[in-house]
């Protein structure tokens, strides 16, 4: 049941595969021009949510009472198309996308109760999950960069954002945030380091 549960929240999750797929075929400009009109839709829909005016049946128990994980999604996008070279932004994005879909999954499957979300939020994901992350986020590098070292740093971010819970003052930040940003900042040190 939890599977399933979790598999429809990721089918969500995965059609951010979307932003990425937009960017590729369209400017740059048109694409933020985009996120700032969606940033308004989205700050109207949680201001409703958070009012009891609109229910979002996606969400997890514990974002009903905090900012949705989608809303850190659509950031971390719109973090990446700003500050990244187009090809790293895309794969970026599809790491989280679809790695993060994939590993989500495997934590269900791993997890002898069915339940992923306390283990992904207070501790290290077991290493079979972030293997899961790892390779299809090196897939995805791979693809997409046409480089192996480039997919393997990518690959390498994304894991680290993905199964390590990050803490600011006792607050864990969105992996949907740090992992487009992990995955790219270090497949844009090392596309500068190798052609270098």
């Amino acid at each position: 049941m939890r599977l399933i549960e979790e598999a429809k929240r990721k089918t969500i999750h995965i059609c951010g595969v979307a932003i990425p797929v937009l960017y590729y075929f369209l400017q740059k400009d048109l694409v933020v021009l985009g996120f700032v009109f969606s940033f308004i839709i989205i700050v109207v829909i949680e201001w409703l949510r958070f009012r009891g005016v609109v229910s979002l049946p996606f969400l997890r128990e514990k974002e009903n009472r905090e900012i949705g994980a989608y809303v850190f999604f659509v950031i971390g996008a719109f973090i990446s198309i700003l500050i990244f070279e187009k090809s790293i932004a895309i794969a970026s994005i599809l790491m989280l996308a679809i790695g993060d879909a994939a590993s989500a999954l495997a934590g269900v499957v791993k997890s002898s109760d069915g339940n992923e979300t306390e283990m992904y939020e207070k501790r290290m994901k077991p290493p079979e999950v972030m293997l899961v992350m790892f390779i299809v986020s090196f897939i995805i590098g791979c693809l997409v960069l046409h480089s192996l070292p480039v997919a393997v740093f990518g690959a390498i971010g994304a894991v680290i954002a993905d199964g390590v819970p990050l803490r600011v003052h006792s607050v864990i930040i969105d992996d949907n945030l740090t992992i487009p940003l992990f995955s790219g900042a270090l497949m844009s040190f090392c596309s500068i380091w190798w052609f270098v």
